[in-house]
């Protein structure tokens, strides 16, 4: 590899890097609408390492100024400022979606933000993960219902295109609409979300 090899590695890495890790980041806590086409993703990251990069100029400043002859923390400072910044920022973004951070914002100026959550289905299973778990009556199609407690050990895909759920514990329900029994040895239940005709969640408390 020569040297005009690996300036272009370095300049890939400096300018898409940042934005890849944040959004890689981000939608392990969010799962947020994906655009497939190429040139939008570039943009996309290209934007994000642009807002990683002017956030953190001052140590950029630092880095080249004060750590010129000093390599080994220079490298050090670049792996923090293109690999942990923007997976930072991507943490703390997934907190202020999750929590509405800017409601009071918008509702200052009497906006009504669009969700950058792309479905009920990923918002309500996103929000359990803080809200607790659950109880679910799930109703399939041909109208067959299924009882089960969504927990710590449970899964709803996030999948755009094959929406599923395992649920780590099943229920029967009585025809009278008794108290729920839990189906003794059951290792759990697996859901083609195909199948689903709507959930109903109820309160594990």
């Amino acid at each position: 590899m020569n040297l005009e090899s690996v300036r272009n590695v370095i300049l890939i890495i400096s300018t898409l890097v940042p934005g890849f890790v944040y959004s890689a980041v981000l939608t392990k806590f969010v799962p947020l609408r994906q655009n497939r086409e190429k040139e939008i993703l570039l943009l996309r990251f290209l934007t994000i390492t642009a807002v990683n990069y002017a956030i953190f100029s001052p140590l950029i400043l630092i880095t080249g100024a004060w750590l010129s002859d000093r390599p080994l923390y220079q490298v050090i400072a670049w792996f923090f400022i293109i690999i942990v910044a923007p997976a930072c920022l991507a943490i703390l973004s997934a907190e202020i979606i999750q929590h509405n951070g800017f409601a009071w914002v918008y509702r200052w100026l009497h906006l009504y933000a669009i969700s950058p959550i792309p479905t009920g289905w990923d918002w309500i299973f996103s929000r359990l993960g803080r809200t607790g778990p659950c109880f679910i009556l799930i109703t399939l199609t041909d109208g067959t219902e299924i009882a089960g407690y969504f927990g710590p050990n449970s899964m709803a895909s996030s999948d755009p295109e094959r929406k599923d759920i395992y649920l780590e514990k099943v229920y029967t329900v009585p025809p009278d609409g008794g108290e729920w029994k839990e189906v003794e040895g059951s290792l759990g239940m697996h859901v083609n979300g195909a199948q689903i005709a709507y959930i109903e969640f109820r309160s594990s408390e």
